[in-house]
């Protein structure tokens, strides 16, 4: 009995993968049932879909065209079954990526609550401040914050990433209270490596401030943990602050010139079949993102 269907997505797992190795072990399988899949579809489609080397496969003329139209009957297979109740019956790995602080203060409670929802769903959750290859990584989504580098990828705004300026109490006894942004000339500012902001800091609507900083991370828990000690002033989104800000151990500063707000996006591979587990999970974290205020977009 021939199995198109499951021909199919094998197929297109090869195709995004451009590895039979990889493939199986995205699919969970053996390489052999892989290879065997793949070149059964092919002798029943009577055409070569893909081109073979000892190092590497690409999609032939023939196999380009009916990888789209694979993508789109698999996509409406999925739509068909969850139109007759089979969401509930959802099952398999759904790999993300995310920001290691965002995960920690919102996202891993957005998740929890889908799995109470779809308790068959795995989430395989890679946390990363630095963005991840999706492809290479073998990921079917990241959340990410800030600007969105691959231009080949599909990125949806979910959020906005609401950046406050803070310092530790015993700083700001030592070095005194900024009252305007140019003040910020005379602080010890902590450098934020993973944005591209340099040696200046822009506020609200005023013109950019040249800051000095003796003190550089690439990680969102590093700074918190040098401007509670003191060591300078630090920007970065406002769940990095909350609890600091709500017990006094870190101050907020220049309130009425606040640092930009930046773009959260949910960003998927270009040209990938997505398969449903994927769509209901990444709906369910944009509805969760809309009606969080301190996340949802502006």
């Amino acid at each position: 009995m021939k199995d198109l269907t499951g021909w199919m997505r094998t197929f297109v797992t090869v195709a995004d993968a451009a590895s039979f190795s990889r493939a199986a072990a995205r699919l969970e399988m053996p390489q052999s049932t892989v290879s065997r899949q793949v070149g059964a579809l092919e002798r029943y489609l009577g055409a070569s879909l893909l081109k073979r080397t000892t190092r590497s496969i690409a999609l032939t003329s023939e196999g380009l065209a009916f990888y789209e139209a694979a993508l789109r009957a698999l996509a409406a297979i999925d739509e068909a079954e969850a139109s007759v109740g089979l969401h509930g019956a959802l099952s398999g790995q759904v790999r993300l990526t995310a920001p290691l602080t965002l995960a920690q203060s919102r996202l891993i409670a957005m998740l929890a609550r889908f799995q109470q929802a779809q308790p068959r769903i795995e989430i395989d959750l890679r946390l990363s401040d630095h963005a991840l290859n999706l492809v290479a990584d073998n990921l079917d989504f990241a959340i990410r914050v800030g600007a969105i580098s691959d231009s080949r990828a599909i990125a949806r705004r979910i959020g906005t990433a609401r950046r406050v300026m803070v310092a530790a109490p015993a700083y700001l006894a030592a070095r005194g209270m900024p009252r305007v942004p140019a003040d910020l000339s005379e602080h010890n500012c902590i450098s934020y490596s993973l944005l591209t902001s340099g040696s200046k800091w822009t506020l609200g609507t005023h013109p950019a401030v040249e800051i000095t900083s003796n003190f550089r991370a690439d990680s969102p828990d590093a700074l918190r943990a040098a401007a509670l000690a003191g060591i300078g002033i630090a920007v970065n989104a406002r769940w990095l602050f909350e609890e600091d800000l709500a017990n006094g151990r870190l101050i907020e500063l220049l309130p009425d010139h606040p640092p930009h707000d930046m773009a959260i996006h949910l960003v998927m591979p270009a040209g990938r079949y997505i398969a449903a587990r994927v769509r209901v999970l990444a709906d369910h974290l944009i509805a969760a993102f809309a009606a969080d205020p301190l996340l949802r977009a502006l």
